[in-house]
């Protein structure tokens, strides 16, 4: 790469830091043009207009507002030096900019700007061709950064480096590491440009080809995994993990062949599970019983006998399943696969009715402690209502009633038992106390949410994260999250505290207007609009899933192109899902759909939304006489299925919180919905 290019991404790097500042922002920022004709006079309104004038790179202006206000905000003299110094690089003062750097990290050593302060020293030494400080510059932050993409962008840096030094072997060395670790970014193949500059040919050696392909197959890259893999050494792993593209990719007859070849455990599963989606299931079932008989003491003989009992119990079976499912229980029963076994040997009896041994089923697992223990309690409670035990069938609701957390189960249980979701609702300011006393980026973090910097306050709240350790600075931290808009990280924090209180900031009311406004647009209950975006993206606005779903409601490109002109949008194009009103009124039409064509049945209509209308369908003519809680269990789909319970539950935690503020339409909602869920 030219040394220009290399200048420019540098540059455009920086851009994504503080001195840009807003584009990357996790927060929506103010418009500047008012902000700069302000009259207000404030510490944060003058801060803010410091902040802009940045922006638009107005770098007289920066030093104007500076020279008002540096002495008085001595507390964040690290942002202060900062915004001088990106003013001096602007205005052509590279060696004042440099020297105002510096003082940034050695004065302020752990300043959430260091690492942007780096960044800049590292560009001015590049372009002064002082390329041992740059070197040593993009070194430390290659070691320090979390971001592959920023740590490959170091790297190139690095190698570009060495390569303006004339340092051939060190340059090479530098980019067949990007070739090897990094095959995702656009700069990944230079190694071969640069091999060819020097007169060479870069031919990479089958370790290096294994490594590209280990990061390929970990990201799901399965067609640039297999093509890596096909020159790396052939090991049994290489080629177990070659197989498992081909069966990603549905080449299942060359998958079988090379898993055949494999003699490990590991192969012989996936030889199994391979012939699974060939249709050759009674084959599939002699391989997977036949790892037990080889190396029973395998992890993956486990997952194998589990995989033979589930498609017994599908074949109708029973016998046969019950066998293989008590033999993974007995065999392995400290792993996963035995408590799916316990639960779908329990399961089997129940939809055949079989009331009494699907109690003994559930029974031992519902009342120990462990994963899954409300789902066996809740479902020994219905086991033991069919059977005719009320009370036994009460008294498990009654230990379900009191899980101090709202969950698919323990909600469950409180709408049949009829008891009040919370007997009372949390008090919105129950974390207002501080619990991290006068910590400097605490003050920071409040100086910049109140000038509406959320970007700037975010950092500051990031430093805070490592500290909190104790619940009442968790539930602390998340109310600052949430005061600047990131939901994501506000929702992770509250979640691990089992108290009521953190109950608003685990289910909180992001983009309340457009909700409100979208939800009442097209007659759907808010809180099930507010649940769906929580599940979904956990209301970031940006969040793009792997199946390329975008935006706040998670809608795939083709749903939403099918969508637009159905609620009135013309001219729709995908890029546009980012945005959240386009975002909500797509979603809300599209939901609002699902309910009228499925008849308000809540269950049926989010396992829709997850997994299509039409295979909705199927599932409904399969099983829709089933009560709702045994329909949701019976979806085929584990991520539908899942989806299902955990909206169900975020419904229900909306409306423990919120309830009494509904409107009467999102009233009457969550009538019909306890009338479904609880007949």
């Amino acid at each position: 790469m030219e040394p220009k290019k290399a200048t420019l991404c540098v540059f455009l790097l920086a851009l994504l830091t503080l001195g840009a500042a807003a584009e990357g922002a996790r927060a929506n920022q103010a418009d500047c043009e008012k902000v700069i004709s302000s009259a207000e006079k404030t510490l944060e309104a003058r801060f803010l207009k410091l902040h802009c004038h940045a922006r638009e790179k107005q770098h007289a202006e920066v030093h104007g507002v500076l020279a008002e206000i540096k002495d008085k905000l001595i507390f964040i003299e690290d942002y202060i030096l900062y915004y001088e110094a990106e003013a001096a690089l602007g205005l052509g003062q590279k060696q004042r900019a440099e020297a105002l750097f510096l003082k940034i990290l050695k004065h302020h050593p752990d300043s959430a700007v260091g690492h942007d302060a780096h960044e800049r020293l590292a560009e001015i030494h590049l372009e002064n061709e002082r390329h041992a400080e740059a070197e040593k510059t993009y070194s430390h932050l290659a070691g320090r950064t979390d971001s592959r993409w920023k740590k490959a962008v170091y790297l190139k840096n690095l190698g570009e480096i060495k390569e303006r030094q004339g340092d051939f072997p060190a340059a090479s060395g530098i980019f067949e590491r990007i070739w090897a670790e990094h095959p995702e970014v656009s700069f990944s193949d230079y190694a071969f440009e640069l091999y060819k500059k020097n007169g060479k040919v870069f031919t990479p050696s089958p370790r290096q080809f294994k490594k590209r392909g280990d990061v390929m197959f970990r990201s799901g890259n399965w067609e640039g995994a297999l093509e890596a893999f096909s020159r790396a050494p052939r090991t049994s792993a290489v080629k177990t993990k070659t197989g498992i593209c081909l069966y990603r990719l549905s080449r299942f007859p060359e998958a079988l062949e090379l898993f055949s070849g494999i003699d490990s455990p590991k192969a012989f599963y996936w030889k199994g599970v391979t012939l699974m989606s060939m249709g050759r299931e009674e084959e599939a079932i002699g391989v997977f019983e036949r790892l037990h008989k080889l190396n029973p003491k395998s992890s993956w003989t486990a997952k194998s006998l589990l995989k033979a009992a589930r498609l017994r119990h599908l074949r109708e079976e029973p016998e046969e399943a019950d066998r293989l499912y008590r033999l993974v229980i007995e065999k392995h029963p400290r792993r996963k696969e035995a408590r799916e076994s316990a639960w779908n040997l329990g399961w089997m009896h129940y939809r055949k009715k079989e009331y009494a041994e699907a109690v003994e089923a559930f029974s031992d697992r519902a009342w120990a402690n462990g994963k899954d223990r409300e789902r066996f309690l809740y479902w020994y409670a219905r086991a033991a209502e069919r059977a005719g035990d009320k009370p036994g069938a009460l008294f498990a609701l009654g230990e379900l009633a009191e899980s101090p957390k709202i969950t698919y189960y323990s909600a469950l249980a409180k709408l049949k038992l009829r008891e009040k979701l919370l007997p009372s609702p949390p008090p919105a300011a129950a974390w207002s106390g501080n619990p991290f006393g006068k910590n400097p980026a605490l003050r920071k973090f409040l100086f910049f949410a109140k000038a509406g910097i959320y970007d700037l306050a975010l950092r500051e709240a990031d430093l805070l994260r490592p500290q909190a350790k104790t619940a009442a600075q968790r539930l602390y931290l998340a109310s600052l999250y949430l005061q600047a808009h990131d939901y994501k990280t506000s929702i992770s924090l509250a979640n691990g505290v089992r108290s009521p209180e953190a109950l608003r900031l685990a289910f909180p009311k992001g983009f309340e207007e457009q909700v409100r406004f979208f939800s009442r647009k097209y007659s759907l209950d808010e809180f099930l609009v507010y649940s769906v975006i929580r599940e979904e993206s956990h209301f970031d606005k940006e969040a793009v899933s792997v199946s390329d779903a975008r935006g706040l409601m998670q809608l795939l490109p083709s749903t939403a192109l099918e969508t637009a002109p159905k609620a009135g949008l013309s001219n729709f194009q995908a890029s546009q899902l980012f945005s959240p009103d386009i975002n909500l009124e797509l979603g809300c039409y599209y939901l609002s759909w699902l309910l009228e064509i499925f008849g308000g049945n809540f269950a049926l209509s989010l396992a829709g939304y997850n997994g299509g209308p039409t295979i909705a369908k199927t599932w409904y003519e399969k099983n829709g006489t089933l009560d709702v809680d045994e329909f949701i269990e019976e979806i085929p789909f584990e991520q539908s299925r899942n989806y299902a319970k955990k909206i169900i539950r975020s419904y229900v935690a909306y409306e423990a919180v919120y309830g009494r503020d509904k409107d009467q339409f999102s009233r009457q909602s969550f009538e019909k919905f306890l009338k479904i869920m609880s007949p």
